[in-house]
């Protein structure tokens, strides 16, 4: 069985574009979740959610994992 290898991680901060009626914008969220069977992630933005493509986004700041105790 392969493993999948995932470029974003959950909390990782992000930009995309968002193309809304001809309206392109440049928006940043958070990582919430991912769909590995065809490489997309879900994206926490300000008012909404959005699912992107891997290729779609570029990476801002990675999620700092807490030291264990």
């Amino acid at each position: 069985m392969n493993k999948v290898q995932t470029t974003y991680n959950v909390g990782d901060l992000v930009e995309f574009r968002h193309n809304h009626q001809n309206v392109i914008r440049n928006l940043t969220g958070i990582v919430i979740g991912q769909n590995t069977s065809n490489n997309r992630y879900k994206i926490k933005g300000t008012y909404k959610d959005y699912w992107k493509s891997a290729d779609k986004l570029l990476l801002l700041s990675e999620a700092v994992k807490a030291p264990s105790k």
